[in-house]
This record gives structure tokens, sequence and C-alpha cells, in this order.
């Protein structure tokens, strides 16, 4: 096993590119629009009681909006 995969962070392509699902209510409580595309910072999980917990994401979303730890099924791929 890698260190990458052993700490339990991934690092993203840079051009993969996200948006909120459209019923996250994630993006409500943000005040996020669920239309505006988003890139990747930083992909992780967190350990938890010996256990890995569901990936979380760091996205930005323009200049200075950004959606820090959020778990990554509130999201959706953007495919090219």
């Amino acid at each position: 096993m890698s260190w990458r995969e052993n700490c339990g962070v991934n690092f993203v392509n840079e051009k993969q590119k996200f948006r909120f699902r459209p019923d996250s209510p994630v993006a409500r409580e943000l005040d996020i629009s669920t239309d505006a595309i988003g890139t990747v910072i930083c992909r992780y999980r967190i350990l938890r009681e010996g256990e890995l917990a569901p990936e979380r994401l760091d996205v930005r979303f323009g200049e200075r909006r950004f959606a820090w730890g959020v778990p990554e099924k509130e999201f959706e791929v953007i495919l090219n």
C-alpha cells in the first residue's frame, strides 16, 4: 500500500469538475447554486474508530467560494 492510500488522501485530476446534486441540502446550507461548477481541491477519508469514513471533498467554486469536507454523495461529476 502506498503512503497516499495509507493516509486516505486521493490527489484528484485538476480538470475534474463537480457540482452539487439538485437535491443537496448542503448546497442550500452553503448558499451555492446547484448549477455552479466546482474544481476539486482534495478528496480524502477521515479515520473514525479505526474505520475509514465515506470520502469527503474540498471543492472550489469561483474565486472565494469553497465547500470544505462535504461528503462525496452530495456531488455529481460533470463529464466533458
